[in-house]
């Protein structure tokens, strides 16, 4: 969305009330976690063996990788 021929941050919705550096830093954070939770889920802590032996998987790295979307649109709203 333009306003006076410049882009607003309107269309980021509640993202609106932080800073460029703030939510750089937080896309960082997330982006940090996110990959962590996906490396241990798939590669070094795999989890589709572990639930073939045990039965269970560890749910935090479930809901760390979960992180990683979150991340990238915080990346969008960083640069809006």
């Amino acid at each position: 969305m333009f306003k006076q021929g410049k882009m607003t941050s309107n269309v980021v919705g509640n993202l609106k009330t932080f800073s460029s550096n703030e939510l750089a830093f937080f896309a960082v954070l997330f982006f940090a976690i996110g990959l962590y939770g996906t490396l241990m889920f798939w590669w070094f802590d795999p989890q589709f063996l572990r639930a073939d032996l045990t039965g269970q998987i560890n749910p935090s790295y479930v809901i760390e990788a979960l992180f990683l979307p979150v991340s990238f649109f915080m990346h969008i709203a960083c640069y809006i």
